[in-house]
């Protein structure tokens, strides 16, 4: 792993307008990602996690500009997606591709397995007929799946096997870039693990780099080279895997790794449980979103928004936005 930033993502912002009435005025405006920065290095894994409603999957479509972003920047291999034209962000894509989170929905039922992996490879005019064809059928047997199964439909494999298919369908133009969006939350438990499993093996492989969003807090320490905690539209903390989840500095953080559930009760201490609700992306708090969960809020959090500063030690960078921490 090089430490060359593959990806820059720089103050991204997506907003929504809410409309309302018969003519459609906006009343407001949902900040589902506001003000968000990071790099990942080539060949690195970078893991987002955070509450439903938080922002990362808004996060992981509008780095590959499939939602345009309304504000920011996101350079791809020195490359400023934004200001590329519609074909040349069209190409660029064949390096950036995204692992969706329902493999019930993502794979058009419509198509055999073979035509939908071979889609990508269709829409970018990627080798001969017959070169597609071997293409699709060395993509079934690296995702562990039969030649065979190109025959089939997505309806008749179960959702491990088709959540592979939509793995090897983001894999068939040989993306260096992989946004894999809460890729095991649709999974049986069992079946997890080998998704991970898996994605890790490939990651090696092919020298693949990840954004791996997921909820799976022991799946993203399993997956993940530096974790990046999202509350609310703004990443409050950023640390490697091992460094966040033995020396956690952000509450909204320690509160997260405080829910993993633990083989033992009585070894996990005092729970640090969050108060009331995650409040609406369109009506955000005043100062620190978190302040009103916050177990240490104090009056200057309702009035200062917390810069994210560096606590990071032995030339290891550890970003938190928290004015206690």
């Amino acid at each position: 792993m090089s430490g060359t930033p593959l990806v820059e993502v720089r103050d991204l912002s997506l907003h929504f307008a809410v409309r309302h009435g018969v003519l459609r005025r906006q009343a407001g405006t949902v900040k589902a990602v506001d003000g968000v920065s990071f790099d990942i290095a080539e060949g690195e894994t970078l893991g987002l996690v955070g509450e439903s409603g938080c922002g990362k999957s808004s996060t992981g479509r509008a780095v590959l500009h499939l939602a345009k972003p309304t504000a920011g920047r996101v350079r791809f291999a020195g490359e400023d997606l934004g200001r590329l034209s519609a074909p040349d962000l069209r190409r660029a894509r064949r390096d950036m591709q995204m692992i969706f989170q329902n493999p019930f929905a993502s794979l058009n039922p419509r198509l055999s397995v073979g035509a939908g992996i071979r889609e990508p490879l269709d829409i970018h005019g990627l080798g001969s007929v017959s070169e597609r064809e071997a293409r699709v059928n060395d993509l079934l047997k690296l995702v562990g799946l039969d030649a065979s199964a190109a025959r089939l439909h997505p309806h008749e494999f179960s959702g491990g096997q088709r959540q592979r298919i939509g793995l090897a369908r983001a894999l068939a133009t040989r993306p260096r870039f992989v946004v894999a969006d809460e890729p095991i939350s649709a999974l049986d438990v069992s079946i997890r693990a080998q998704i991970v499993n898996l994605m890790r093996d490939l990651k090696d492989r092919l020298g693949l780099t990840y954004l791996f969003i997921a909820h799976d807090l022991a799946m993203v320490r399993h997956m993940s080279d530096r974790v990046a905690v999202m509350y609310l539209g703004r990443i409050v903390e950023i640390a490697g895997g091992d460094e966040l989840f033995d020396r956690p500095l952000h509450p909204y953080t320690k509160a997260l790794l405080s829910a993993i559930p633990l083989p033992d009760p009585d070894a996990a201490g005092d729970r640090l449980v969050l108060e009331g609700d995650l409040p609406s992306p369109s009506n955000l708090p005043t100062g620190c979103r978190f302040r009103t969960r916050c177990p240490i809020a104090a009056p200057r959090c309702a009035s200062e928004d917390p810069p994210l500063r560096d606590l990071g030690s032995e030339g290891a960078p550890h970003p938190v936005a928290c004015h206690f921490a």
